[in-house]
């Protein structure tokens, strides 16, 4: 089969249209078939887990390069209905709480463990941590485990609307843990500092308190449903933060140091 067109285009592969209801998602070439078999092998089992996410079809070669096969998921991210429906965002990001509890309400056996794909992910930043390093082991071990299935990095951009349904898309950084780990993350994400390229200065306090409304209503939410607690979540900002680093998004890094530091100070006081 001739791939179709271009859907979208990410940081690891490009994806195309593949028949009537299936994409191609091919990878680029520094990706090996150990990572794609990965990620074949961690959406399979959570989509047969029944969590609302793409079905897995085959492996395949081309141009030289690898692909998985997808169901297709018609419809368009929440991130997209955000920028047409903007006086939407207070509903969205609490649809969201509500989709990520969902989620974190399915178990399966085969996923790595969340403190394995912290540690992997740690330890990429391990120049920029320096000393600080094992005393960020030390604390993450500490935390309690948990048996849900964590998305890894859920956000707006990662979630379909398709047939008035959220269904969760990227499963690479799937993991088996405890859910305020992965509640963090989105957290953080939601209240990331950073801005595009050229972004005028007069929009930025504006944008940040847009983002600091969305992460707290995000929240907020999550601990309605979960009935965690505020501290509960936050407890998991140090580990999260220093696996973040990893991403090296342009503007986050002082934000990361200062909240990874800031929560060291804590720790030792």
């Amino acid at each position: 089969m001739i791939k179709g067109e271009l859907i979208g285009k990410g940081m690891t592969a490009e994806v195309y249209s593949w028949g009537n209801d299936k994409v191609l998602k091919l990878y680029f070439e520094q990706f090996s078939g150990d990572w794609i078999s990965r990620e074949a092998k961690i959406g399979s089992l959570v989509h047969d887990a029944g969590v609302p996410s793409p079905k897995v079809f085959d492996i395949i070669d081309m141009e030289g390069r690898k692909g998985l096969i997808f169901r297709r998921i018609f419809g368009k991210s929440l991130f997209k209905h955000v920028e047409a429906e903007p006086w939407m965002l207070y509903q969205y990001a609490k649809e969201t709480a509500g989709f990520h509890y969902k989620i974190h309400k399915y178990s399966v056996d085969g996923l790595p463990s969340q403190k394995e794909i912290f540690i992997n992910k740690i330890n990429r930043s391990s120049k920029i941590l320096g000393s600080r390093l094992q005393k960020i082991y030390g604390y993450l071990q500490s935390l309690e485990d948990g048996t849900s299935i964590c998305h890894g990095d859920l956000h707006f951009g990662n979630i379909i609307v398709s047939n008035n349904k959220l269904v969760a898309i990227d499963w690479n950084g799937a993991y088996i843990g405890n859910p305020l780990g992965d509640v963090a993350r989105t957290c953080m994400i939601m209240n990331s500092p950073a801005m595009p390229d050229g972004a005028p200065d007069i929009i930025v306090t504006p944008a940040q308190y847009i983002k600091w409304l969305t992460y707290w209503t995000y929240a907020n939410e999550y601990m309605r449903l979960s009935k965690a607690r505020f501290e509960d979540i936050d407890a998991w900002k140090l580990p999260v933060a220093a696996a973040k680093l990893k991403d090296k998004i342009h503007g986050e890094e002082k934000w990361l140091m200062n909240i990874i530091d800031e929560s060291l100070e804590k720790l030792n006081a």
